[in-house]
């Protein structure tokens, strides 16, 4: 959801800064069939998991670890854009602690009740799946490297409550900072990256 916000508010802002979005449909992203790729495999995340507790060499974290790496792809082959190492660097956190925590993102249950999510959580066991998430819950003395998973929190009256990581920020910041490239320097950003 904070993506979400970054984005809008990046879009907003680049116009009210005299920007395009002409210029910004024709930032010279490459690999974009890629990022579509990478994306459907989060969507597959999310509303096929498998059961918590299968495995490191689980098809779930097979399916994670792919869709990163494709992530990861995309991004290097964009590294000359503003904003794109920020983006890097959000995912790299993301992935980390997933890995370190069975493939999922680990989150508490008081910041979900913070949000009015508590309804999704699909079992009163520690480590239960979210619904319509790659997230498990795990109490944060149970969570290795507890400050990468989603630990910040923007709760009502925020118009969209919402609890996100460390990496989200990063991702959020790239985005905004490549979008407003995108609106106000296109052109300049073209050039930079023909010379790459």
């Amino acid at each position: 959801m904070i993506l979400i916000a970054a984005v809008l508010c990046a879009v907003l802002i680049g116009l009210l800064r005299g920007g395009s979005l002409q210029r910004l449909a024709h930032l010279p992203l490459r690999w974009g069939w890629v990022a579509l790729i990478a994306f459907g495999l989060q969507i597959y995340l999310i509303y096929f998991p498998e059961p918590v507790g299968t495995g490191i060499l689980s098809l779930h974290v097979g399916v994670l670890i792919c869709s990163y790496a494709l992530v990861f792809g995309v991004v290097w082959q964009n590294r000359a854009l503003p904003g794109i190492w920020l983006i890097g660097i959000g995912f790299l956190s993301n992935f980390a602690v997933m890995m370190l925590n069975g493939g999922y993102m680990p989150i508490t249950a008081d910041a979900l009740a913070q949000v009015g999510h508590s309804r999704n959580i699909l079992s009163p066991e520690i480590g239960a799946r979210v619904r319509a998430t790659k997230d498990i819950v795990l109490p944060r003395d149970q969570t290795i490297a507890w400050w990468l998973s989603d630990i910040f929190v923007l709760p009502p009256p925020f118009p969209i409550p919402s609890v996100f990581s460390v990496g989200d920020v990063f991702i959020a910041l790239g985005a905004f900072w490549l979008i407003q490239h995108g609106m106000g320097l296109g052109n300049r950003i073209t050039r930079a990256v023909r010379r790459d």
